[in-house]
């Protein structure tokens, strides 16, 4: 089965670690992001399932305070991100004899993935997988500094890759609760055992943000979470279209789970409602999903928490994402 999906978020909200929402000017910023993810799955047996993931960034992010504090500029990144294969194991068999089978002729779609006809009304997969640093996470693009522009490094929040190598921990589950109607959850972790990359903070050499810690002053590998669930039920059976609502949580956690997590990160959870529809029609899937943020915290980060910095537990968020996926299965 090949897959391509979008992404896209417009981060421009603060919010601090009481989830209050801050107006700061000098650290204001609009940073936008457009991430394509093309993945192949290929089916081993019934049960096991390989994907292959790579995913291509568009960033930018605007703001005076990456460049002279005064006038409003933008950096730009761009390029492949970072691969991920992942094997997920089905811990039911999911195919039903047929003398067991109530489902109907069509597959369903449950939470973003296909649970198709003659399978059972529940089940559980889970994840393992390894992220390589195939993206670059060094890209660089003029800083208008007050002594003029300086090729740095842009901020790691639309940099392509984060420069370590990673453990991934999927799990995914559905089950019938009524007529058409399947409740769903699923979610993913990230661990990034390497604690810091080497690449340097735009602000690297300014000393009232580095407090002269050198945590502040190279940015970190931090790990990443995302849970999600809620019910998905038939809408138009005909022609396969269905309807979701749920949850989504999601963020980067201020310690990582194995490594250090001293460097540059903004951690932070931003916890949304997800509305959306998807229509399936014989080997064709497509999805749309739109989170809307309904709470936001940040979080303070181990150097900011080491040098007392007054910025710490700040972070920027989006109100929204819009998430497009479109899967073929040969």
């Amino acid at each position: 089965m090949a897959t391509v999906a979008y992404r896209y978020f417009h981060s421009f909200r603060d919010f601090n670690a009481n989830g209050d929402e801050v107006n700061i000017p000098f650290i204001k910023n609009d940073t936008y992001v457009d991430l394509f993810d093309i993945a192949a799955t290929y089916a081993v047996t019934r049960r096991l399932n390989l994907t292959l993931e790579l995913p291509i960034q568009y960033g930018s992010r605007t703001n005076s305070v990456e460049h002279d504090g005064v006038h409003v500029h933008t950096m730009r990144a761009s390029g492949i991100g970072d691969l991920r294969l992942t094997a997920s194991f089905w811990l039911f068999n999911p195919e039903l004899p047929p003398d067991e089978n109530s489902s109907s002729d069509k597959g369903k779609q449950v939470g973003g993935y296909t649970a198709p006809a003659k399978y059972r009304d529940y089940n559980i997969s889970l994840g393992l997988g390894v992220k390589a640093p195939t993206g670059d996470d060094a890209v660089s693009d003029y800083s208008f500094r007050p002594t003029g522009p300086e090729l740095r490094a842009v901020d790691s929040a639309i940099q392509p890759g984060d420069g370590g190598w990673g453990i991934i921990l999927s799990g995914n589950a559905f089950a019938k609760v009524f007529l058409d109607t399947f409740a769903y959850v699923n979610g993913f972790y990230l661990i990034n055992p390497r604690e810091t990359n080497g690449v340097h903070t735009v602000n690297f050499d300014v000393p009232p943000f580095t407090h002269g810690d050198k945590g502040l002053m190279v940015n970190s590998v931090p790990d990443q979470s995302l849970v999600r669930g809620g019910l998905a039920r038939a809408i138009w059976p005909a022609i396969g279209l269905s309807g979701s609502f749920g949850a989504r949580w999601e963020g980067i956690p201020s310690h990582d789970l194995i490594g250090g997590s001293d460097g540059w990160r903004l951690p932070g959870y931003s916890v949304s409602i997800e509305p959306g529809v998807s229509i399936s029609r014989g080997k064709e899937y497509l999805s749309v999903t739109a989170p809307v943020a309904v709470y936001r915290y940040g979080i303070v980060s181990v150097p900011f928490a080491r040098t007392h910095n007054p910025l710490g537990g700040i972070a920027s968020f989006a109100d929204y994402q819009i998430n497009v996926t479109y899967s073929h299965e040969f």
